[in-house]
């Protein structure tokens, strides 16, 4: 890249980017056309046995036996998909998501 004297470290030609690995955090919840649950944060790596106990368990199941006709949906992260998620989402009707295509519409 070249640039005129001392325009090198000018900040207004420097973009900023974080490349040290952090812990991620995750926030989800269950939404529908009127109502929605309350807020789950996560701090730690989403497992299969951390999403049927923390989310599936603590809120989608309660949250979907409310509810008349509903349709559960997710895409296909691993979490999602592992064995022990598909066992336990096997009582709701679910709306698959494309393999090719992991962010379905609502």
């Amino acid at each position: 890249m070249w640039g005129a004297l001392g325009e090198r470290y000018n900040s207004s030609h420097t973009v900023l980017r974080h490349t040290a690995r952090t812990a991620g955090v995750m926030v989800w919840v269950v939404l529908t056309y009127n109502s929605r649950s309350t807020l789950t944060v996560m701090r730690e790596t989403l497992t299969g046995q951390r999403y049927v106990a923390d989310i599936l368990r603590s809120h989608v199941d309660h949250f979907l036996n409310g509810l008349q006709e509903a349709i559960f949906q997710q895409d296909n992260a691993h979490p999602h998909s592992a064995r022990v998620d598909q066992d336990f989402v096997r009582h709701f009707q679910t709306q698959p998501c494309s393999t090719r295509f992991p962010i379905c519409p609502l």
